[in-house]
């Protein structure tokens, strides 16, 4: 099996995950902190091992 990587488009939109509550935001740049609780995000297209 192969992986391949995600075609990188600087203008496009990108989900961010809450690691406390799970909310998804949208947004161009990495918001600081969750809208909804206020924790730590991480991108979606990053795999967590």
């Amino acid at each position: 099996m192969r992986m391949r990587d995600v075609a990188y488009d600087p203008a496009a939109e990108s989900e961010y995950e809450c690691f406390d509550c799970g909310a998804v935001t949208t947004a161009k740049t990495k918001p600081e902190s969750c809208p909804e609780c206020g924790g730590e995000l991480r991108n979606r297209l990053t795999p967590i091992e």
